[in-house]
């Protein structure tokens, strides 16, 4: 099955608009443990750091996926179309060498004839 590139557009778009939403919903999480003063007021910055790299590293990563599902779907129209093209070429190939084929025959025939003449 072939996607289009709209469905690749929306593949890519849509896990990297959730993933935004996860992020946000865990930075009200730490938003409402920060007052609290416990383990999570000194660990909050890298709280923050962490999420948004997971969250860059993740689009990023899904991104560069998409693209090669992109790319694989590009190489597989380019080769079918070589494939294509070669096939034809090779069929003219076949119909010239069995062309010279009978002629090699006919000659063959007829120098036999003048032979046994």
């Amino acid at each position: 099955m072939r996607l289009s590139k709209t469905n690749l557009l929306i593949i890519g778009i849509v896990p990297i608009i959730f993933g935004l939403i996860i992020m946000y919903n865990f930075w009200l999480v730490i938003q409402e443990l920060y007052p609290r003063g416990m383990t999570t007021y000194m660990v909050y910055n890298q709280l923050i750091v962490i999420g948004t790299a997971v969250l860059l590293g993740a689009s990023v990563y899904w991104g560069i996926l998409v693209y090669y599902i992109y790319l694989m779907q590009e190489n597989e129209v380019l080769i079918q179309n070589n494939f294509a093209r070669l096939a034809g070429s090779g069929t003219q190939h076949l119909e010239s060498a069995k062309k010279l084929i009978s002629q090699v025959l006919q000659d063959i025939k007829a120098s036999e004839k003048l032979k046994s003449q």
